[in-house]
């Protein structure tokens, strides 16, 4: 079953789909900056694997840059660095939501999985650099100077 929230009852619980929502709503209703990712084909068997990374960027109408990526590799984390192509960066800060493949929100445990800030990230001019976990989708804004 895939869904954003599960109710149960007067309970209601926030799934970690919730969550990617969230993350990917601030491309809503911004310009699509081109942008693309290096990455390889993973998954077991051949005619079913599928690229590890993705990754989009926008431009929201406050002028903040948006990057979502996710990592599908369930056993790999790879360095990234973003090049904003001589835009110097301002300031830029992450979330990240991350763990194990089964990983879930129970009603026993309703926040087991969800956004936590990652701090893990390098500014150096116009480049940001960070590790992305396996399992994992983070979405970072950049204010440009």
């Amino acid at each position: 079953l895939q869904a954003v929230i599960l109710t149960e009852g007067d309970q209601m619980i926030k799934t970690p789909t919730y969550y990617v929502f969230s993350m990917y709503k601030h491309h809503q209703d911004a310009t699509l900056i081109e942008s693309f990712v290096d990455n390889k084909m993973i998954g077991r068997e051949e005619e079913y694997q599928v690229p590890n990374l993705h990754e989009s960027c926008s431009k929201g109408k406050d002028g903040k840059y948006h990057i979502t990526l996710a990592n599908l590799s369930i056993d790999e984390s790879f360095e990234i660095l973003t090049d904003l192509l001589g835009n110097k960066i301002k300031s830029a800060k992450a979330e990240i939501l991350t763990g194990d493949m089964d990983a879930k929100n129970t009603f026993e445990d309703p926040e087991n999985v969800k956004v936590k800030a990652f701090d893990d990230i390098s500014l150096n001019e116009d480049k940001i650099s960070f590790t992305i976990p396996k399992n994992s989708v983070m979405h970072i804004e950049a204010e440009l100077q």
